[in-house]
C-alpha cells in the first residue's frame, strides 16, 4: 500500500507542476508577445484644456493622438461619448474637429452614417471629412438626431433628481487599415456645469470615466479659472487610479499627467473658487459648500494615502515573501509527510482470510472498510444505509418483498412467506414485470409490540425510527421504495432523523477506537506550499516578467508541495483497529474468494444472509451473489431454493432474482425481474433506498445568505497643493468615453 501511494503522490505532483509550467509559458509568452495585451484602439497621448467661463460653462479642447491596429475591417470613425445631466452639465455647443495630421477642418453632417453601409470608396467620397452629434440614450446602434440648443437639459439643482442624455460627439476618417498615429483635436463647450453656492463656485469635470475602455499612454491637462481668481482663493483636486503628477500655477490653474491610463480607470477634477462678483454663474443654490468639499477631499486624501502605503507593503511582500514562504513551507510538509508515513501503517496485503461477521455493526464495517480498502466501490452513506436495512430485514425487523405495494393490496404480508409470494409473481406476467425494480418493505408487528426484545444496536435502531415515521407519514406500515420517496420529498424534519442515523453510525464507528487521524499537518502544509509556490508562479510571470524564474524556482517547490500532500497517510490503525481491520478486511477477500474453498460446508441460509448485509457495506453484493452460484449450483433449482432458502427472504429473493438474470439471455422466462437491469437483490435494494436518503437530503432547509451592494462614492486622499492625484470619488460632469469604429 506504501508503494502504491507513493506512487500515486509521484503521477499527482507531476501532473499539477506540468499543467502549471504550461499555464505559466502559455500566460507568459501571451502576455509578452501580445505586447502586455494592446488593444485594437487605444490613445498614443491626450491632450485636454479647459476653461472655465465667468457663467459656469467649460470651453474645453482636447486632442486625441490614436494609435489603431490592423483587424478584418478598415477604421472609419471616431468617437466621444458623454452624459448630460441637469444638475451638472445641460448641454455641448460651438463643437469643432479638426485633423492635426493633415490640417483639414471637418465640417458638420446631421445624418449619422453607419461605417459598415460603404464600401471605400463610397465611405471616403461621402462621408469621410465631417462629424456629427447624435442623441445615443436609447441605442448607440440607432442614434436619434440631437440639437444643442432646443434639446439641452434644463438645469436643476444638485441633489434634485436630475434627467440625463446620452451624447456622441463623432467624425468620419478616410478608411484606414491601419496608424501608428493620427491626431484629432476635439474643440467644445459645456453648457451649466459648475453650482454656484453662497461661499463658493465649485464643478466636477470628468473627460474619462470608469465606462471609458480606451486606454491612454499619456494624458494631459490643464484646468484654468477665470480672471479675478488665482491659487489663494481657489482648490482643485484631481482624483484617479493611475499614476499621475499635479502641479497649482500662480492663476490657480491646475496642470497634471496621467501615465498608463488603463480601460476602465476615470480622470475626475474636481475644483473649487471662492464666489467673485464678476461670476455670473447661471445654476445658483443656497447653502455653504467650502467647508463640505474640504473635509470630503481632506477625508479622501487620508483615505486614499493609506491605501498606497498598504499597497507599498503588500508590493514587497508579494514580491519577496512568497517564494521563501513556500520553501518553509515544503520543507515542513516533507518532514510531516515522513513522520506520517512511519506512524501511519495501512493495513497491508497479509490479510487473512476471516470467516465469521466481523464483531460490529454492518455501519461500522462500512466506515472501517473504507480505510482498509482505499478506493471501494459506493459511497460510504449509501453502504450505511442499505447494510442497516438489510440486518434488519435479518433480524425479522423488516421484510422486503419484490414489486410495488400496490400489486399486494388485499394480502396481509405481516405473515406471507416468500415461496407463496415467489409463486403468487410468477403466475402472473405483470407483476413480474412490477417486481423487476420495485421492492415494497413491510415494518413486522414485532415492531410495535415489542421493541425492545429486538435487540438492535444504536444505527439499526435510528434506522428504524427513520421507517417508521416515513410509515406514519403514508399511514401504513406496508409501503414501496417509491411511496416513501414522495411521502418523504417535502419532509423538512427528515433531515434531523437522518442525521440521527448518521450520528448513530458515526459513534459506532468511533467506539471502535480502530483508527486514529495522522498527516494532518502536512497536508495543511503542502497544500499551503502549493498556494505559495502557484502564486509565485504568478508573480515571476504576469508582474515580474520572468518566465525563466517561475520554471526554476517555483515548479520545483511546487512538485515537492504536492508530492507531500499526496503521499501522507490520512489514518493511522491503532493495535486494536488493526484487529478489525483482520475482520473486515479478511471476510470481504473470503466472499469474493468462497467458491475456491472446498471446506464450505452445508448451506446456511441465516450465515449467508448475514454475509449479504456485509457485503452490502462492503460493497460487493454482486461479486457475492456469483460466488454463492458457484459453490452452490443448487441454488439455480427453484424446488431446493423453496425448501432450504424460504426461511431468509434476503436470501431466497437473491436466488431468485440471480436465476431470472441468467434465465433472459436463455430464453427462460423465470420468477422476477426478467426484464429488469443487471444486479442482484441487495444491488437492487442499495439502489433503490440510497435515493429515499437522496430524497431526504434534498428536503433540508439550506443556509442561504445574501450579499448587499451599497453604493458609496470611492475615496482616497489629496488636496490642492498635491505633487499627485488620487483615487477619490468619480461621476463628474460628461462621464467621457471614446473609441474608434
Amino acid at each position: 500500500m506504501g508503494s502504491h501511494r507513493t506512487a500515486r503522490a509521484v503521477i499527482a505532483a507531476a501532473v499539477v507542476t506540468a499543467i502549471t509550467a504550461a499555464v505559466v509559458l502559455i500566460m507568459g509568452f501571451a502576455w509578452h508577445g501580445a505586447g502586455g495585451g494592446r488593444a485594437q484602439v487605444s490613445y498614443n497621448a491626450v491632450d485636454m484644456r479647459a476653461q472655465m467661463l465667468d457663467n459656469g460653462d467649460l470651453r474645453i479642447t482636447q486632442t486625441f493622438d490614436y494609435r489603431l491596429e490592423s483587424r478584418g475591417t478598415p477604421w472609419r470613425q471616431m468617437f466621444q461619448q458623454y452624459t448630460l445631466s441637469s444638475d451638472r452639465l445641460t448641454t455641448i455647443s460651438d463643437i469643432s474637429v479638426t485633423d492635426l495630421t493633415t490640417g483639414r477642418t471637418y465640417t458638420q453632417d446631421d445624418t449619422v452614417h453607419s461605417p459598415s453601409g460603404y464600401g471605400d470608396a463610397g465611405w471616403d467620397s461621402t462621408c469621410a471629412g465631417h462629424w456629427y452629434i447624435a442623441d445615443i440614450t436609447q441605442s448607440e446602434s440607432h442614434p436619434d438626431p440631437f440639437d444643442p440648443e432646443l434639446d439641452a437639459l434644463t438645469a436643476t439643482a444638485v441633489g434634485e433628481p436630475a434627467q440625463t442624455k446620452d451624447v456622441e460627439i463623432g467624425w468620419n476618417i478616410p478608411s484606414t487599415r491601419s496608424a501608428k498615429s493620427m491626431r484629432f483635436e476635439l474643440a467644445m463647450t459645456w453648457h451649466g456645469v459648475a453650482t454656484a453656492y453662497d461661499d463658493v463656485v465649485a464643478l466636477e469635470w470628468e473627460p474619462f470615466s470608469a465606462l471609458n475602455s480606451t486606454p491612454a499612454a499619456r494624458v494631459t491637462g490643464t484646468f484654468t479659472f477665470p480672471k479675478g481668481i488665482s491659487e489663494s482663493n481657489s482648490w482643485a483636486w484631481l482624483h484617479t487610479g493611475a499614476a499621475s503628477e499635479t502641479t497649482r500655477l500662480d492663476d490657480g490653474a491646475l496642470q497634471f499627467t496621467v501615465t498608463d491610463l488603463p480601460g476602465g480607470e476615470y480622470i475626475n477634477v474636481v475644483v473649487m473658487a471662492e464666489r467673485q462678483p464678476t461670476l455670473a454663474v447661471s445654476r445658483e443654490q443656497a447653502g455653504r459648500m467650502k467647508q463640505r468639499i474640504l473635509e470630503q477631499e481632506r477625508r479622501e486624501a487620508r483615505i486614499a494615502s493609506n491605501a498606497r502605503q498598504r499597497e507599498a507593503r503588500g508590493r514587497l511582500i508579494i514580491w519577496l515573501i512568497p517564494a521563501v514562504l513556500a520553501l518553509l513551507l515544503v520543507v515542513g510538509a516533507l518532514i510531516g509527510a515522513k513522520r506520517a508515513c512511519t506512524q501511519g501503517r495501512r493495513h497491508t496485503e497479509a490479510l487473512e482470510y476471516w470467516r465469521e461477521p466481523p464483531d460490529m455493526s454492518p455501519a461500522a464495517a462500512a466506515a472501517l472498510i473504507t480505510d482498509v480498502m482505499p478506493g471501494i466501490q459506493g459511497s460510504r452513506d449509501d453502504r450505511q444505509m442499505t447494510s442497516t436495512l438489510l440486518s434488519l430485514v435479518t433480524k425479522g425487523v423488516v421484510a422486503i418483498y419484490p414489486g410495488s405495494a400496490a400489486g399486494y393490496r388485499g394480502l396481509d404480508l405481516s405473515r406471507a412467506d416468500c415461496v407463496s409470494i415467489g409463486q403468487l409473481i410468477a403466475s402472473d406476467p405483470r407483476r413480474e414485470a412490477d417486481a423487476a425494480g420495485m421492492c415494497t418493505l413491510v415494518i413486522m408487528p414485532r415492531v410495535y409490540a415489542d421493541r425492545a426484545g429486538l435487540q438492535l444496536c444504536r444505527s439499526e435502531s435510528a434506522l428504524l425510527d427513520v421507517l417508521l415515521r416515513a410509515s406514519e407519514r403514508i399511514g401504513l406500515p406496508v409501503f414501496d421504495f417509491g411511496q416513501m420517496q414522495a411521502a418523504l420529498k417535502d419532509w423538512r424534519q427528515g433531515y434531523a432523523w437522518l442525521h440521527g442515523f448518521e450520528d448513530a453510525c458515526n459513534a459506532e464507528y468511533q467506539a471502535l477506537h480502530a483508527t486514529v487521524p495522522v498527516g494532518v499537518g502536512a497536508r495543511m502544509l503542502g497544500g499551503a506550499a502549493m498556494i505559495a509556490s502557484w502564486l509565485t508562479a504568478f508573480i515571476y510571470t504576469a508582474a515580474v516578467g520572468q518566465i525563466a524564474l517561475a520554471l526554476v524556482i517555483s515548479l520545483p517547490l511546487l512538485f515537492a508541495a504536492t508530492f507531500a500532500a499526496q503521499v501522507s497517510p490520512r489514518q493511522a490503525f491503532t493495535a486494536q483497529g488493526e484487529a478489525y481491520a483482520d475482520q473486515v478486511g479478511g471476510l470481504m477477500r473470503y466472499m469474493e474468494d468462497f467458491s475456491e474453498f472446498g471446506d464450505r460446508g452445508v448451506f446456511d441460509t441465516v450465515l449467508w444472509g448475514r454475509y449479504m448485509v456485509y457485503a452490502a457495506a462492503f460493497g460487493i453484493s454482486d461479486k457475492l451473489m456469483e460466488q454463492m452460484e458457484r459453490a452452490y449450483p443448487q441454488l439455480a433449482d427453484p424446488e431446493w431454493a423453496n425448501v432450504h432458502a424460504s426461511n431468509d427472504g434476503l436470501v431466497y429473493w437473491s436466488a431468485r432474482r440471480n436465476r431470472a438474470m441468467r434465465s433472459r439471455g436463455s430464453g427462460i422466462h423465470f420468477a422476477f425481474g426478467g426484464a429488469a437491469g443487471g444486479g442482484s437483490f441487495g444491488s437492487m435494494v442499495s439502489s433503490s433506498f440510497s435515493s429515499v436518503g437522496s430524497t431526504i437530503r434534498d428536503a433540508m432547509p439550506q443556509s442561504s445568505s445574501s450579499g448587499s451592494r451599497s453604493g458609496s462614492r470611492s475615496s482616497g486622499g489629496g488636496g490642492s497643493f498635491r505633487s499627485g492625484g488620487f483615487k477619490g470619488h468619480s461621476g463628474g460632469s460628461g462621464g467621457g468615453r471614446g473609441g474608434a469604429r
